[in-house]
Order: C-alpha cells, then structure tokens, then sequence
C-alpha cells in the first residue's frame, strides 16, 4: 500500500532551512515512500489475480418466435455470436463475416424500437428498393434518436454494414414509413416493395391515469364540443358557460361564487375562496365536466445555501412542502348536461387533492377511484355523467392501512377496454393478490391469484387470450420467500403455471408471442444461469452458466440466512457479508454493522447475484456487515406488512435482534457486544430509533438525512404508514421527542440542501439531544441535498466506526481500551499554542501530524501486521532524522525556538 504522504513546499525547503537540515528532510521523505513502496510491492506479490466474472448477463435478441441469438463471452474476454433454435434448444457458433449464410428477411411494421447496446458481432444488411420512390435510411441509436444516413434511389441496393442489434428504418416520400428492421448477427437481405404491415400492436402503457382531461386547450377562450364546433364550453372569470352557434350569448352553468352557498359547510376555517377548475368535455360532448376546489394554502420550507458557487451571500431556497396533518386541497366533481346546461347531480364525495383518478371509458362514462385521507378507505365508482348514476364497484377498508401510494410495480387498478373489467390489487386476504371486477355486475368480484404467496409485478395482460404474465415470491417453501418467479394465469384465476423454477432472484425477457422465455437467476451468493424456457414451464435450454475466472479465484460472497423473528415461528431472511481473512475456528472477534433502511413501501435486502465486492471497506477494515428484512417492510404477508402501522419506530428491529443472534450461534467469532448501525433517509430515522429504543443492543450508529420525526417529512410518505389525522403515536415513534433515552455513540449527517427530508429534522434532533445532555458527533455539508455525504461522509462513518467498535481487536482488549485513554490520545503529539507561527518547524510538525493519521486511516486495524511495521517504520524514520537535526552544530544549528519545536516534536515521536 503506497501511502500519499505531502508534498512539503519548496520554502519550506529552500528558503526557511539550514540547507543541510532540508537535505535531511527530503530524505527522510525519500526514506519514508520507499517503506511504503516496499511494503505495497511485498503485498503485490503475495495477491492472487482479480477474479472476473464471465458471462454474468445475457441478452436475447429474437429475430422472430422461434429463434433468437446472444453474445456468450468468452474466457479471454472476446466473445462469441450464438444462434438459438427457440423450439428445440439447438445452440450454433455464428461467424458473422461468413457472407453464405445470408438470410431473406422482412421490415417489420410499427414504431421502431430503440437499438441494443453495440455488440463486438460486425453484420451488414442488404436493402433492396424495389418501390417507385427513394427510400431514406435512419439510424435509431439506444436513446431512441432518429439520425439520418443514406437515402437508397428507387430500383437501387445498397449495403449497410452495421452492429448486431442495431436498429434501421426506411421511410419513403411524404414521410411514409415503409418498416424498420433490427440487425441480427448474420448478414441480412431486405427487399422493400411495399410498407411493412403492423403484426403486432404496440402494447399499451397501463396503470393508473391521473386525470383524463385535454391539455393545452385554451378554456378562457373557448373549446368546442368533441365532433360539434357548434357548441363551446369556457371557463373565464370564475364561471362555466356555454355558448351555442345560433346566439352570440354566453350562458353561466355555475359560478364560483355559488360554491360556498353550495359546499361552504364543508371547508375548514383556513380555507381559501373556492374555485372551479379543470373543465373537460365527455368523448361524446353531452356533458361537461369541472372540479370545485377548496383550496388551502401549503406552507414552505426553506433551505439556506451557505456555500453558493457564485459566492456572496447566503442564498434562500423556500418550497411549499405538505407534512403530515396540513391542510390539503379538496375537490368534488360536477357535471352538467350540454344539451340543456342543467346541472347532474352526483353522489360523490369530497376528494383529498392527491388521492383521487379518473378515466373515461365510455362515450359519457367514467371511473373514478377515491382514496381516503388516512389510506384505510379505497373506493373505485361507475360513474354515467349524464344520468347522474353512480355504482360502487370496489369498497374496501381496512382496521390498518391500504397499500395505495409509493408503489411503483403494481398499480392499483387496471382497466381492460376490451371486456369492461377491471384487475384489482389487494392485500385484503391476507397477501398481495389480483381481483376481477365485472363492472356489469353479473360476476362481482372473483379472484384471480390467491394462497399464501404476493404478486409483485404485472409482465403483461394479453385481453384477447384472457391470460397473464406475472412476477410472483414466495412459492417455493424451500427458497427465499422474496425471489422473484415468473407466473401464467387465466383471467378466471384458472391454469395457474410457474414459468421458473431456479432458486434464485429471476428476470426474463419474452419472444414476441411469449410462447418462450428467456429468463436468468441468481442470488447473492449464486452466479447467474441463463435458461430457455416455454411458456408451459419447462426448460428447452441451459443457455449458459457465469464462471469465474482464472479457474482457482474465489469471490468472497455474502451468506443468506434466515433464523425465526420475535414470534419464534416467522421467517426472518437477510444476509451477512464477512472479510476475505474471516476465520470462524480463530479466538479473534469481528464486531458487526447493520446497514438499515426499513421503509415499509417495499423489502430491501439484495437477492441478485453482483460481481462487486458487497460492504468491501468496511470488510477490509474487520467488520462483518449484515442487511436483514424485519417485521414492517413489504413483499411478504399483510399481517408482516402491518407491523408498521402507526409504529415506523418498530424498524423490525425485534426480528433483526433476534437474526443476529441465530447467526452469531453460527458464527460465535460474532462480536454481538460490539454492534453498530447506520442508514440513510428512512434508514437514517431507523438508525437514531435503534440506539433511543434498542440502545442495549446497538453501541454505535451512523444516521444520514434522517427523517427523526414523522411529523416533518412529506405528507404522502408518512400518512401512508401512520395515518390521519397525526396522533400521539406520532410523538411515541419521534427520535426528536425520544431524544433523552439515547444509548450509545451517534453521529449526524445531513446535506444543508436536502430537498426530499427537510434538514431541520436532524438540526431538530440535534437540539433535542443537547437539551437532553446527549453526547453525539454532527457532520453539515454544504451544498449537499439527500445523501449519506458521498465519498467524505461514507469515509467519516467508516471512521466511525473503527474509533467507536476497534475492530482488529478482541472483546476483552476492547473493553480495556474503552476504560482508560489511548496512550495516543492521552499523550497529545505536541502542543500547537506552544509553537511560535513563523517557525519552519510548525510546518513540519504539522506535516509529521497529517502523515501519521493518514497512515491510520490507510491501514485502519491496530493490531493488523501491515499498520504495525509501517508504523514503525515511519516513527523510527522521524526519531533518527530529527535526533540528526537537534544534534547539529555550526552553520547547521538550529536556532532556539527551533530547536525547542524538535526536542518537543521527538518526544511525541517517543511517546
């Protein structure tokens, strides 16, 4: 290890220095490098090969249902261009400079696609034009920018040579497209007579659509009614009003003014002036829409910049930011007939800003779904806007909360336009699972999936063939209940087949009729497969297998785990990573780190397989590092999810505690008396929970941009899982209001500009534990928003932790070492207020000062063999070059504010 020890200034040298004392110096530093140098070349050569991972990813690339090629790598890094029988499985080596195997191929219709990464694989396409027309050829790169290349004249060919996996379109006069077609890795000919018809429509983009209503038209001037420019709707100055081509006269539907005679029974005393808003016309222009709101002011939060690059003064940021409790805007919707402009009475209810969507699907028909402020009550109505009927289709409530917000992999509800259904997600029965709604309501509401496993993702909905493809956990009773699963199954919840079997965290990719998968597993502690399969679930082809190479390395993986959680009979999974040099038959101990965050919008554990070291610094400096799901988080039963409910302060930590200690039975080299934690966001809060309510377990813990009140972050987040209206459980999770039961060491980070959790939540917790008389370490960075500090703030935790739990050392040694100073610390190494500041020599104990703690935060163990000689090394260095310069005499002397500076200097070096 090559130590960067300072560049000493050439005054220091020349101009402030006896010469020879200089001379001295410089070779002391010489000296000094070559230590280090010596010692980074005896490591050098004591190291095996970095091992590399091959084959750690496979693409497919489908040239039609039945076959597909991919790119294997090779050993010596180069790689190898296969092609794939879909059916049968049958795998051959492609050279793709190899001009016999030129294969007749089509455009295909439809949008084209975004290229593939560029593969190695050289290919050419032959285009032919047999149209009437010049066809211009476009490049589609992997952004999905469109860029011009040759234009082929009419009856003419022309060669492209190109990448595998690149994507070319044709396009004809008037901007006709004539097709695309994607570069395989064997060379191509393309004749284009006609343009390509659509085979396959482009699947739609599903989920939730906020609000279905036209942008960019002008409603204070006026917008016809869909198919009937007769008729114009505006909303100007506050008022609805019509106008018909026969009368140049404006009539009023509504007013703003009638809305608190209306509604004004309804809103609060903070309450703005209500509005109308959003007006919109029905698809078939016999009703027109618009929103009254009652509006509230949200209150911002500021931001100070204390450091802007333009420099000058502090710089004010301030944004509205709604908390838990704030007022929120609400909105009701109204409807009024065009024909008669009377308005449509709608049993409706009054609907938080935020909570609410809305689609049409009729020609006067919509869906609305409702959220409750609290997120216990989910509604979905069937709205006729003209009759003024309103059905309710779904009604759920719950005595916790209903998983609405922060859920990216599901939405809540889809519409099939189709079959007038809609798919529902809820974990009403216990686990996260899909219902079919029959709006009729001839069949209600059936199930789709159920039994004791959760749906977390939907891959596709095929509506004609009434099937779907699903991302499925927990199937498999002898794997981890969290890997991910592929799944086929009837709309009627029939036919219900596994597509994978791996035990591993699992992703594919589908040919285009999804009758095959390609799919690759892996786990943490597994290299990836890459398997062939059908859509029946069986394999057809082991594709490919990741290896290591060269073929002695090792990678040094983590270790899944699961033990019992606080009931004795739940499954707790996580998994624990240990340094290279881990010995479990040794007496040495290796204190333990949790790195947290136990947000209960979704489980956080990692489960696929990466070829980079997990947790590497903090293994390198002796800790075993463990990450664990606890009670609380997402992705297993509803009953696990609700542990969370008005209780963020739990973190699981119950089920953490008692994993740990399964392991360490395991591992008795575990130094559970030695235990630290750290976290960011929602694992900041998790960190500063674990030393106020678990102080007896966890020594230290490192909390970043923590959110250490519920009642001071963002309202969405925190009243998903603590509910409105804010309560005294607000104050019982609170680290702010807990501040005095802190046990432990705890160190603060926060960016002065995070904009996701305010920073006066830390700042406020800061205050609270110094009102509490609580010791703790506090890192502000200017200029930095939501993070755990980058690469300064991740060296200060590791440094951390390495004062706070001595790694390196046994429990007994570290016991000791915590009941009386450090012969470093209590022995200062010189006093600074002693030393005159125009002396040379202040330059050099400082220099001195700096080197040595760089050196310990190099090589961070104490007791580690590689610390011990360079240290050594180092102050025997020091002690003899500055035995030389005190001892000098004549024109070398040093003068007698200098000399006092090395007599003090040496004796710390002695010390």
């Amino acid at each position: 290890m090559k130590l960067p020890f300072h560049n000493w200034m050439h005054g220091i040298l020349v101009g402030r220095l006896p010469a020879n004392a200089g001379f001295r110096i410089a070779a002391l530093l010489i000296g000094l490098a070559f230590v280090a140098g010596a010692s980074e070349t005896i490591a050098q050569g004591s190291k095996s090969p970095r091992p590399r991972v091959i084959q750690q990813t496979l693409t497919p690339h489908w040239t039609n249902d039945d076959s597909f090629w991919f790119r294997r790598q090779n050993a010596d890094g180069s790689f190898t261009g296969i092609r794939v029988d879909a059916e049968t499985g049958e795998m051959t080596e492609v050279d793709s400079d190899n001009k016999d195997i030129t294969r007749d191929a089509e455009l295909r219709g439809g949008r084209a696609p975004r290229s593939g990464r560029s593969a190695e694989a050289h290919t050419e396409i032959t285009f032919v034009n047999q149209t009437d027309q010049a066809l211009q050829l476009i490049w589609v790169d992997s952004s999905g920018k469109r860029v011009k290349y040759e234009s082929i004249p009419a009856g003419e060919t022309f060669v492209r040579t190109t990448f595998a996996g690149h994507v070319w379109e044709l396009v004809g006069d008037n901007q006709t497209p004539f097709g695309y077609f994607v570069a395989d890795i064997e060379p191509a000919r393309v004749e284009v007579s006609e343009p390509a018809r659509v085979t396959q429509p482009e699947p739609e983009r599903r989920g939730r659509r906020r609000r279905d209503f036209r942008r960019g038209d002008d409603w204070s001037a006026g917008v016809p009614a869909p198919g009937n420019d007769k008729v114009l709707a505006r909303l100007s100055e506050g008022r609805l009003q019509l106008q018909r081509a026969e009368s140049d006269e404006w009539k009023t539907l509504i007013e703003e003014s009638q809305l608190a005679e209306s509604f004004g029974d309804h809103a609060e005393e903070s309450a703005q002036p209500m509005k109308l808003q959003s007006p919109q016309w029905s698809p078939d222009g016999t009703v027109l829409l618009t929103r009254a709101v009652i509006p509230y002011e949200t209150q911002p939060v500021h931001l100070v910049e204390s450091s802007p690059k333009a420099a000058g003064r502090a710089v004010l940021k301030s944004r509205p930011y709604l908390l838990p409790g704030d007022p929120v805007d609400e909105t009701r919707l109204l409807s009024f007939n065009a024909e008669t402009g009377e308005a449509v009475e709608l049993d409706l209810p009054w609907m938080s800003q935020r909570f609410w969507n809305v689609r049409m699907v009729g020609p006067h028909r919509a869906l609305l779904a409702v959220t409750r402020r609290g997120h216990q009550r989910f509604r979905l109505f069937d709205i006729d806007l003209l009759s003024g009927k309103v059905k309710t289709v779904i009604d759920e409530q719950s005595e916790t909360f209903i998983w609405t917000t922060h859920k990216t992999d599901l939405p809540r509800w889809t519409y099939l336009d189709s079959s007038d259904e809609v798919i529902w997600v809820s974990e009403k029965d216990g686990y996260q699972h899909l219902y079919l709604v029959d709006l009729s309501g001839e069949n209600g509401i059936q199930p789709i999936t159920q039994g004791e496993f959760v749906v977390r993702a939907i891959d596709n909905i095929d509506e004609e063939n009434r099937v779907l493809d699903l991302v499925v956990s927990g199937l498999h009773e002898d794997q981890d209940p969290y890997l991910k699963h592929y799944a086929r199954v009837d709309f009627s919840g029939e036919n219900f087949t596994l597509l994978t079997d791996g035990n591993g965290n699992h992703t594919a990719t589908f040919s285009p009729d999804r009758s095959r998968l390609v799919v690759t597993h892996s786990r943490v502690d597994s290299l990836p497969v890459h398997e062939l399969r059908s859509a029946d679930g069986k394999l057809i082809q082991t594709l490919a297998k990741a290896t290591i190479t060269p073929d002695d390395a090792k990678l040094n993986l983590p270790q899944v785990f699961s033990a019992k959680g606080r009931d004795g009979e739940t499954d707790i999974w996580g998994l624990a990573c240990f340094p290279e040099d881990y010995d479990p038959a040794a007496d040495k101990k290796y204190p333990v780190v949790e790195y947290i965050y136990a947000g209960p919008h979704d489980s956080h554990v990692p489960k696929s397989f990466r070829s980079a070291p997990w947790h590497r610094d903090y293994l390198n400096a002796g800790f075993i590092v463990v990450q664990i799901d606890g009670m609380g988080t997402a992705n297993r039963s509803k009953a696990f999810h609700d542990v969370c409910w008005h209780n963020l302060k739990d973190a699981g930590f119950p089920d953490r505690i008692a994993w740990m200690k399964a392991l360490a039975k395991e591992h008795p080299a575990m130094d559970l008396e030695r235990v630290g934690i750290f976290g960011t966001s929602a694992g900041g809060q998790n960190t500063g929970s674990a030393l106020l309510f678990h102080g007896d377990f966890y020594d230290a813990g490192v909390a970043a941009c923590g959110c250490h009140d519920n009642r001071m972050d963002k309202a969405s987040w925190n009243e998903q899982w603590m509910g409105y209206p804010v309560g005294d459980h607000y104050s019982e999770c609170s680290n702010i209001d807990n501040a005095g039961n802190l046990i432990g060491d705890l160190f603060l980070i926060v960016g002065e500009l995070d904009t996701n959790v305010p920073p006066e939540s830390t700042l406020r917790f800061a205050d609270a534990l110094i009102k509490a008389g609580k010791d703790f370490d506090m890192l502000v960075m200017p200029g930095v928003g939501h993070s755990d500090g980058g690469a300064y703030g991740k060296r200060r935790t590791l440094d951390f932790f390495i004062e706070k739990l001595k790694p390196g050392m046994s429990i007994d040694e570290a016991t000791s070492e915590s009941e009386s100073p450090s012969e470093e610390v209590a022995s200062a190494l010189i006093d600074l207020e002693k030393l005159q500041p125009q002396t040379a020599w202040m330059d050099i104990q400082n220099h001195y000062q700096t080197d040595l703690e760089t050196l310990k935060r190099r090589l961070p163990v104490r007791v580690a063999e590689e610390r011990l000689s360079q240290t050594a090394a180092f102050l025997a260095a020091w002690e003899d070059q500055l035995q030389t310069a005190i001892g000098a005499e004549g024109d070398a002397a040093l003068s007698g504010a200098d000399a006092e500076v090395a007599r003090e200097l040496l004796a710390a070096v002695g010390d």
